[in-house]
């Protein structure tokens, strides 16, 4: 069995999740712009990050940056100086702050902000090569009034690379233009520039590269070396990103880091292979030699998955959270990650201790970690499967038959909540069992709620569409509602299937005499008529013009085409269900 080592957990305070995933989306976007050069907008980006999150270092320190490539050293020491009171032993504030003074000139203040960067963090590369750089400008002496060497080596380039085959159509880029007007104004900002492919071949093609001929007046290029180099503080580690792939040799750490990454690949493959117990080896060998990589035990759970060791890849996760919430920073969307294995462990229909309410709880803690609409769907799909799930399991016929019974008792007793209840419980118990919903259906009318009764009835027959008790329990709701014209067909539809049946048949003998008489009488049942014209059939006849012309015809216009058209079944059919249903009066 695999173990995770064991980790000493600590306490922390964080934001909410969505909110720390905002401020770090809205970082993703100024690290963008500032690669494309866009100064003004990485700072809007940044300082929307910081008003989500202020208490984000890394923030201050990207945005320094973005006003230092601007050209506004001013703010880029002030957001400097706040990275360096709010993490004191982080060199990069430093850095930040010792790079804005450089860019002032002020070489003693940034020597001395450089100087206590190295106390606080010894040994520390980039502030031990500022101090040298800042130490070796500020012995330099004045510089001499500009000649000709010294012109911009980028000042004609977009003349140049109009000429050129490839580069010429470049020029319709806005993105392009954007990045080499920079240049063109600021030769400083090469140093970012080199971080683009397209500015790449750009400066290569200025260098000679590209056949393109930049040899400017004597002593030209021996310039321009000095001015990059002297844009190197101020240009130094704009942001937080990936640093570009080393170029010349691995030192022990990258040979260390390229390892773990080739050796997690092969456990991939294996995984993909289904080379299981490979898998583990590699994955193990990863986390042995890089413990911060605590997703790799994530993948190790979903090997024990596959393996159907549900025990192991629960232990697993569980270790891995662990391992997880002792880092820092703490990898909130990983942490998510791991919970969402965990449900899924108790989701599998191959677990035998599946368990979907489990499963939820997980893709909950997953939510409150890192929110995303994946996993959103996700448990909006197994709250329906638990739902189904719970359903079926209830379902017992033996049970259904025992609460239908106490129903009957209850409904004897003219105790028709209990009956209600018993009654919709045997439904759920024996969901296929027509008699239960009709039995439902006689308890609801006793308590006046016909528009239930009408329901319960209506899914009885759809169980059973022959089953005549329920459809002359139709019948009377609809005669006790006084739509007599729907319980006319109802009962019609009854004795159609059972010729013999009572109650159809002094259902129909009962509703003929309610219709007859209402309609003899001469006097309007607002009531029935109303609910008469709230059926779409009614509205569905008299939208019909050819039954609107019957109808002026037997109201007084021409008799004999009235009576003519009354001999048709159809019409005759729709005229007697308009007065059926209360909205036609005879005299």
């Amino acid at each position: 069995l695999r173990t995770v080592p064991a980790i000493l957990l600590r306490s922390t305070t964080h934001l909410p999740r969505q909110q720390s995933s905002m401020a770090d989306a809205c970082k993703a976007k100024g690290n963008a712009a500032l690669q494309a050069g866009e100064f003004d907008e990485a700072i809007g980006h940044y300082t929307e990050a910081i008003g989500l999150d202020g208490s984000n270092h890394v923030f201050y320190s990207n945005r320094s940056a973005a006003y230092l490539s601007k050209g506004d050293a001013d703010a880029a020491m002030a957001d400097g100086d706040k990275c360096i009171t709010m993490k004191p032993d982080w060199p990069k504030g430093y850095g930040r702050k010792g790079a804005a003074l450089h860019k002032l000139k002020k070489y003693d203040e940034a020597a001395a902000v450089y100087s206590a960067g190295l106390e606080a963090c010894p040994d520390d590369k980039a502030l031990t090569d500022g101090l040298a750089t800042v130490m070796k400008d500020k012995d330099k002496p004045p510089p001499a009034a500009p000649q000709p060497s010294a012109a911009n080596p980028f000042g004609n380039i977009i003349g140049k690379l109009a000429t050129h085959p490839k580069f010429s159509t470049w020029m319709s880029n806005p993105s392009v233009m954007g990045k080499i007007n920079m240049m063109q104004s600021n030769p400083q900002s090469i140093a970012m520039m080199l971080q683009d492919p397209e500015m790449q071949e750009v400066v290569q093609a200025l260098l000679g590269g590209m056949g393109i001929n930049t040899q400017g007046p004597p002593g030209g290029a021996e310039e321009a070396a000095p001015a990059a180099a002297a844009a190197s503080p101020a240009a130094q580690e704009p942001m937080e990103v990936d640093p570009p792939a080393p170029k010349g040799p691995l030192s022990d750490e990258e040979q260390k880091a390229e390892d773990v990454k080739a050796m997690r690949e092969q456990g991939n493959a294996h995984y993909k292979a289904k080379e299981f117990e490979q898998a583990l080896t590699c994955y193990d060998s990863v986390f042995e030699q890089d413990p911060e990589q605590v997703s790799v035990l994530n993948n190790k759970a979903a090997v024990f998955m596959e393996m159907k060791e549900w025990k192991q890849a629960e232990d697993t996760i569980k270790g891995a959270i662990e391992a997880a919430q002792a880092l820092r920073p703490t990898p909130f969307e990983t942490i998510a990650k791991m919970y969402v294995r965990w449900g899924k462990v108790y989701a599998h229909k191959k677990n035998p201790e599946m368990n979907l309410a489990t499963a939820i709880e997980y893709y909950e803690k997953a939510q409150m970690e890192y929110n995303t609409k994946e996993v959103d769907r996700l448990m909006k799909t197994t709250k329906l499967d638990k739902k189904k799930a719970d359903k079926l399991a209830y379902v017992n016929p033996e049970l259904g038959l025992e609460a239908k019974e106490r129903g009957n008792e209850a409904f004897r007793a003219q105790d028709w909540p209990t009956a209600i209840k018993e009654y919709e419980d045997a439904i759920k118990r024996d969901p296929k069992n027509a008699a239960y919903n009709n039995n439902l259906a006689a308890a609801l009318c006793k308590i006046m709620d016909f528009q239930g009764a009408s329901a319960a009835c209506e899914k009885a027959l759809d169980l059973d569409p022959k089953y005549v008790k329920a459809i002359a329990r139709k019948g009377d709701i609809e005669f006790l509602r006084k739509e007599y014209h729907k319980a006319l067909e109802t009962y019609q539809k009854g004795l159609t299937i059972e010729p013999d049946n009572k109650a159809c048949k002094d259902g129909l003998q009962k509703t003929m005499r309610m219709v007859n008489s209402s309609t003899g009488s001469g006097e309007v049942d607002k009531e029935r008529a109303a609910h008469g014209m709230a059926d779409p059939e009614i509205q569905a006849i008299l939208r019909d013009p050819v039954v609107n012309q019957v109808i002026q015809d037997l109201s007084g216009g021409d008799q004999a085409a009235g009576q003519r058209a009354m001999a048709d079944p159809v019409m005759s059919a729709k005229i007697q269900k308009l007065i059926a249903a209360g909205v036609l009066q005879t005299r």
